[in-house]
């Protein structure tokens, strides 16, 4: 299980309270992990989900 977070961050333990992002799988810090509609993505899934801005 990885201790550190893409961020650099450390992820706390126990990692097992944390929720894996549900498009990629992996853990995240709590900086990088965002719940949108009860759902937990990294910061990257979350940003490639989100809509785009209309014109």
């Amino acid at each position: 299980m990885p201790t550190s977070c893409e961020c650099g961050m450390t992820i706390e333990q126990p990692a097992t309270r944390l929720t894996p992002c549900h498009e990629c799988g992996t853990l995240r810090c709590r900086s990088c992990a965002i719940e949108m509609d009860t759902i937990t993505y990294c910061r990257w899934c979350a940003i490639s989900l989100a809509p785009a801005p209309s014109a």
